[in-house]
């Protein structure tokens, strides 16, 4: 019989009471018994380490607060399982998440793989359920080898993890830590794939406020970090269709129709012209607006859409801010 293939849970955590019982109750009903949990307690003030110490866990103090980037490292290095699986604090794994991962690596030509958010949520508020959905279909378009290594739940070899150095220590807060490293991965010739049947939940509660203010700084550090290695794995290495990106220049143009057509005192005209681009970048998005519909019905998705268009907006001025920032020497 071929051997068991050891999985080592790697999770950082900060200040995570509030879901982390739930989290380790979900791991340890695990039907896969071939793992280890190491938690990276990354200086928490509130009762994170006291719920973890009723586990059987590992737990690995950060020397203060340092970050998911450098957390990750550190649980990595003090792992022993042939497989590196990364998960967050708010991430409810299924009984058959385990199994499902260590039988994927069965296929020796894969390096790493990514999970996908299940549909299912329990935070049914718009904003939340939008960008929920948003990460769910962008994973799930991905085919063959990805750039990707979306860490709410991402698994390595750790011989091909500590190879390639871990992840940028540079990233102080949770950003773009986890798409630095997926891009490193793609440089450097390794195989990552995204993995549908590893669904897990995250519990992850979005204001209008805290989505925009996610996205305008993804948006600035993103714009960073093509700057830095621009050309390296393709025009687009992210998860983030094309048609979204370009549908955040068009919507820029109709601010832009808008301002011009103000100074100029053609408003009436203007106010068209940036009409029609608006719907143009609407309709950029449309494939991402059915999968709404599918699954949520029409009022949801009409709902989706002024939410849409504020993030296309925040996400060029978050962009803008990127490359005016990078010659100033801002590099994360």
């Amino acid at each position: 019989m071929p051997a068991v293939t050891r999985v080592s849970i790697v999770m950082p955590v900060y200040n995570a009471e509030a879901t982390l019982a739930e989290c380790l109750t979900r791991v340890f009903q695990a039907t896969y018994d071939s793992f280890e949990l190491v938690l990276v307690d990354d200086g928490s003030t509130d009762r994170s380490r006291a719920i973890a110490q009723s586990f059987p866990v590992r737990i690995v103090p950060s020397p203060g607060r340092v970050g998911p980037a450098v957390a990750r490292n550190i649980g990595a290095r003090a792992a022993v399982g042939e497989i590196l699986f990364f998960i967050d604090s708010d991430v409810m794994l299924r009984p058959d998440s385990l199994s499902r991962l260590a039988d994927a690596f069965d296929d020796r030509t894969v390096d790493a793989l990514c999970g996908v958010q299940s549909a299912q949520m329990r935070h049914h508020d718009l904003v939340s359920q939008y960008k929920n959905l948003w990460m769910r279909w962008t994973y799930l378009r991905q085919t063959g080898d990805v750039p990707l290594f979306y860490t709410t739940a991402a698994a390595i070899r750790r011989e091909a993890f500590l190879r390639v150095g871990g992840f940028d220590e540079g990233y102080a807060t949770p950003n773009v830590e986890d798409t630095a490293f997926g891009q490193k991965l793609a440089r450097m010739g390794l195989a990552v794939r995204v993995h549908a049947p590893l669904e897990v939940e995250h519990v992850k509660r979005y204001s209008l406020l805290s989505l925009l203010r996610t996205d305008f700084m993804r948006a600035v550090s993103l714009t960073r970090l093509k700057l830095r290695h621009l050309g390296d794995v393709g025009d687009n290495n992210t998860s983030v269709p094309s048609t979204y990106i370009a549908s955040v220049g068009v919507l820029g143009l109709a601010v832009l129709a808008t301002v011009v057509g103000t100074v100029l005192g053609v408003g009436l005209p203007a106010a068209l012209v940036a009409v029609m681009l608006a719907a143009g970048a609407i309709a950029l998005n449309a494939e991402f607006l059915k999968t709404i519909h599918a699954t949520e019905g029409w009022s949801r998705t009409f709902g989706t859409v002024p939410v849409l268009l504020l993030e296309l907006l925040v996400v060029g001025v978050g962009t803008g801010v990127g490359l005016l920032s990078y010659p100033l020497g801002q590099r994360y």
